[in-house]
């Protein structure tokens, strides 16, 4: 049983004929069709252009929206590939050690243990950080920070050493002459 309608199917668009073509009614006096004037016309539906692709397993045209091609069922469009995410900022973990904290710590008491009254406990406790530092730095080598943390041991170090020894001159030449 075959019923055919005016409306348009499910894959096509309707076009201003065919909503035209609702609008009419059939006179019976004379057998046309006559536009009936108390329903408003429909704005015009644009037409939809659609780009046209073959599928790549068997050469099928397709419509570029469809998902699996018409012929083979080949997907046409695959999933969207996900975005590549940056793990490692390398922008500035080479300059800056952000990852290998000790390291970082080391260095920047080793710079404030050349402040005289302060040099002595800072640089130990550069000298602590720095190797600390180098053995995470070892066991993590993504990470870095060699290089501040033996900047950190070698100015604590030579911080300490310096004002512990000019600390020992001072109070010995006070006590002689004191």
């Amino acid at each position: 049983m075959d019923i055919e309608s005016d409306r348009p199917q499910r894959d096509q668009h309707p076009t201003a004929e065919a909503s035209a073509m609702e609008q009419r009614t059939d006179c019976p006096s004379r057998g046309n069709a006559v536009t009936d004037p108390t329903k408003p016309s429909p704005p015009p539906v644009p037409q939809v252009s659609s780009e046209i692709m073959f599928c790549p397993k068997c050469g099928q045209q397709n419509l570029e929206n469809n998902f699996r091609c018409t012929r083979c069922g080949f997907v046409l469009h695959g999933p969207v590939q996900p975005q590549y995410v940056v793990t490692d900022d390398s922008t500035l973990g080479g300059l800056i050690p952000y990852k290998n904290v000790q390291a970082l710590l080391a260095y920047y008491l080793g710079v404030f243990s050349l402040i005289p009254c302060i040099g002595i406990p800072l640089g130990i406790a550069a000298l602590v950080l720095g190797i600390r530092g180098l053995k995470y730095a070892k066991l993590h080598p993504e990470t870095k920070g060699k290089a501040h943390a033996w900047a950190g041991i070698i100015l604590g170090t030579l911080c300490a050493v310096a004002y512990t020894l000019l600390t020992l001159i001072v109070a010995s030449v006070s006590f002689m002459f004191g």
